[in-house]
């Protein structure tokens, strides 16, 4: 049970709030330490979201390091009808190209049966492409049969599955695939019932193998597939159907329309391939952006200099700018004068631009970019090869982004950027003035201790002097009284 005082009984005085105002000016070394603590933390927060701006700067300029983020390419098509197709840095040209057959697998269809789990096939062997299968009780289902045909479809390129009709009596159909455009197959069967009559696996080829063909400006292409990507460098085509015909030509019995002596003429679609400049100019905005977010942070430290304390974020709502928490920070200073520094670094390719001011990339009094549509625009439509080499580089010269990219790698490395090493210092300092306040806490507890024992005595004493007095005060009454004889 803890001791119940009464503070000031004796002398009159508050002595507990005289021992906490005394306890306060003990404990202001401790308070200063946990001062230091939020203000560490408030500087470590700063870096935080300093980190975090540069991150979405990195992300920007990681999209225009590599040549092929840089040149890509859009396509145009006179006509969809025939096929589809896309660019990923391509060269510039024209095509005209016509679809003269499609890509299809063989597929060969079974008569119905009357289940797929009931033992309908008997014994014996069933043979795919070549291989035989042996039919007995474990398989003899048209599931049993599918199984065994998809466990070898890697040797006999063939797989099997099968299909409900709807009808009634007959509706399973299996349904035998071949793995591409490029091979066919063959199916026979030696099957019989238990009473050695033979079983009649009846099949119909309802599709031949046959692969795409395609009349690229005149020369033959041919695929496996309906997606055609390495017939033109950088274009992916998506065949849809066969063109259609101007000429129909004159047949021959199993000769292919196009080697026929007097072929079809196939209505060609023209294709052209154009450097996808909307694409690149979205990229340079964003680049813009980014950089100027981070100018903005830094300058939000300043508000003599027009800085501003907020920020809408990407929910819409006003965030908090920490940049004045590290105003005329060192680390700071240095980021921004590395990353002013490559905005005026010359790029040497040879080429028409060799700064961003060229494109109409400019920097103004704060520090922050501005953006000249006008001679960009002009810039990506004229000379867009030079952009993209001043962007990305060329040959062995390192372009503007793959140089920003390699800083901004540099300070925002997980191990050794920026706030890695501030989080590490931080950790330290926290670590010490943790160890600090822990040394010093069982102090103040004494003193405290101190305190209240030294003001408990006074106020005995004060008691203890205060009952003799009323004593002596007692007894002087009583001599007085005496003497004047009351």
């Amino acid at each position: 049970m803890s001791d119940i005082t009464f503070s000031g009984l004796a002398t009159g005085m508050d002595t507990d709030s005289i021992v906490t105002q005394l306890m306060e000016i003990e404990r202001i070394p401790i308070d200063r330490l946990e001062a230091k603590k939020t203000s560490e933390k408030e500087r470590l927060d700063a870096f935080a979201q300093f980190e975090t701006i540069l991150d979405d700067l990195k992300e920007s300029v990681g999209s225009m390091t590599l040549t092929s983020q840089v040149r890509t390419s859009e396509v145009k098509l006179s006509s969809e009808d025939a096929f589809s197709a896309s660019a990923s840095s391509a060269v510039s040209g024209s095509y005209d190209i016509s679809v003269a057959q499609l890509s299809q697998v063989q597929k060969t269809i079974s008569e119905g049966w009357s289940s797929q789990t009931d033992s309908l096939l008997g014994s014996g062997t069933f043979n795919v492409n070549g291989t035989d299968i042996i039919i007995d009780d474990t398989n003899n289902s048209l599931l049993g049969l599918a199984s065994a045909i998809n466990e070898i479809s890697d040797t006999t390129g063939v797989k099997a599955t099968i299909i409900n009709d709807g009808s009634t009596g007959s509706p399973y159909h299996m349904v035998f695939t071949g793995v591409d455009s490029s091979s066919s197959f063959t199916l026979s069967s030696n099957l019989q019932d238990e009473d050695t009559n033979p079983i009649d696996f009846a099949t119909t080829q309802a599709q031949t193998a046959q692969q795409a063909v395609v009349f690229i400006d005149g020369i033959k292409v041919v695929s496996d597939s309906n997606t055609i990507d390495k017939a033109i460098n950088g274009i992916t085509l998506n065949l849809n159907e066969v063109s259609k015909t101007s000429y129909a030509g004159t047949a021959e019995d199993g000769v292919d329309p196009w080697e026929w002596a007097d072929p079809p003429v196939y209505i060609s679609n023209q294709m052209r391939v154009e450097p996808d400049t909307d694409a690149l100019k979205e990229k340079l905005t964003t680049f813009i952006t980014t950089y100027n977010k981070a100018m903005n942070w830094i300058n939000s430290g300043y508000d003599e200099f027009g800085g501003a304390s907020t920020t809408t974020g990407e929910d819409g709502e006003e965030e908090e700018l920490l940049g004045s928490v590290l105003r005329g920070d060192a680390s700071i200073n240095r980021v921004k004068r590395g990353l002013q520094s490559l905005l005026t670094n010359v790029v040497d390719t040879n080429g028409g631009f060799s700064i961003l001011s060229q494109i109409g990339i400019t920097t103004q009094m704060d520090g922050t970019l501005r953006q000249d549509n006008v001679k960009m625009d002009a810039a990506l439509a004229d000379n867009y090869d030079d952009v993209a080499n001043l962007l990305s580089g060329k040959d062995d010269v390192d372009g503007v982004m793959k140089k920003f990219n390699y800083y901004l790698l540099d300070i925002t490395s997980t191990s050794s950027g920026l706030y890695a090493n501030k989080k590490h210092s931080y950790d330290q300092t926290i670590e010490r003035l943790d160890d600090n306040i822990s040394q010093m806490e069982p102090r103040m507890a004494k003193k405290e201790l101190l305190l209240r024992a030294q003001f408990s005595a006074m106020e005995q004493l004060v008691s203890g002097l205060n009952s003799q007095g009323d004593f002596l005060t007692q007894q002087m009454d009583m001599l007085s009284n005496m003497v004047s004889g009351k």
